[in-house]
């Protein structure tokens, strides 16, 4: 039988969709800190928004994982929405190295599980009309929804603690992309991104920054 974390689990403010976070994270773990177990504890703490791995909960420490483990009774929510979000970004990936007709095996995550509806997602944002801040919004609040679609089965367990804890996440990150430096940052990278493409249409851009004719050009 799971343990429940009720009055922790209570106490904790609701976070809604595209809100400034009520709690900050290092709020949410030091709350953390007087309920659970210090295994669970480090296993929470080491969450991240993005990741190429799955985290595995062991006694004692925090293993990490090969992405087609098996689930763990324990953090099977946690495995469940990691594989659904490199599947998210390995589609990503696929589809930008096909726009810029690059090899996009260096940025995918090799061996990942597949997830259909993470695929459709991911096809839908990169296909969708927008600017790059759009498009990121409309990326999590899929995750968003993803993590609630698993919440209300796991109220207060462990892995309602961890759903949490990756909703809070998002919410934070999400407030750093209001912030007043935001878009200057952002016109920055689409600046990049565009010069990049740029170069591609004209040559092959290798590692190490240097473009290449494609076959045919001049030397």
């Amino acid at each position: 039988m799971k343990h429940s974390y009720f009055a922790l689990k209570a106490s904790l403010p609701m976070l809604r969709f595209d809100e400034a976070p009520p709690v900050s994270s290092e709020k949410f773990l030091d709350l953390c800190t007087a309920f659970l177990e210090p295994d669970k504890m480090k296993f929470i703490a080491s969450l991240k928004p993005v990741d190429r791995e799955i985290p595995r909960l062991e006694s004692g420490r925090v293993k990490i994982s090969p992405s087609l483990s098996d689930d763990d009774p324990e953090t099977g929510a946690v495995t469940r929405y990691m594989r659904w979000e490199i599947c998210l970004r390995n589609t990503l990936a696929q589809l930008r190295a096909g726009k810029l007709s690059i090899d996009p095996e260096p940025y995918l995550v090799r061996f990942a599980a597949y997830d259909s509806s993470a695929a459709a997602t991911a096809s839908e944002v990169f296909s969708s009309p927008g600017n790059p801040m759009e498009k990121e919004r409309m990326l999590d609040a899929a995750r968003w929804y993803f993590l609630e679609g698993m919440e209300w089965v796991h109220p207060f367990d462990f892995e309602g603690l961890c759903i949490y804890r990756y909703k809070l996440l998002l919410l934070e990150k999400m407030a750093e992309r209001k912030s007043p430096k935001a878009a200057e940052h952002l016109d920055k990278a689409a600046g990049a991104a565009e010069k990049a493409i740029y170069q591609t249409d004209n040559g092959i851009i290798s590692k190490a920054g240097v473009t290449v004719p494609h076959a045919g050009q001049g030397e």
